[in-house]
């Protein structure tokens, strides 16, 4: 990688130290979610499967997507 090609991945990213055991990472800066709805979505959706356990992935992928129906427009 070039000098300039350096300082653009440099000049669009930050590092984020995480809290726990987690090591420190490097994501983009444009990446952080803002939007008010989508957290509220998120929000609704983390709400609605908490406490529930899956047996499978497809159990999970089906109580996700019935999850983010159900708060759809909430």
């Amino acid at each position: 990688m070039g000098k300039s090609a350096i300082k653009l991945v440099l000049a669009n990213s930050q590092l984020v130290a995480p809290k726990g055991d987690q090591p420190p990472y490097v994501r983009g800066k444009r990446v952080i979610q803002t939007s008010a709805k989508l957290k509220r979505h998120q929000s609704c959706v983390a709400s609605e499967l908490k406490g529930k356990k899956f047996g499978s992935r497809a159990e999970a992928r089906k109580a996700f997507t019935a999850a983010s129906a159900k708060c759809k427009g909430k």
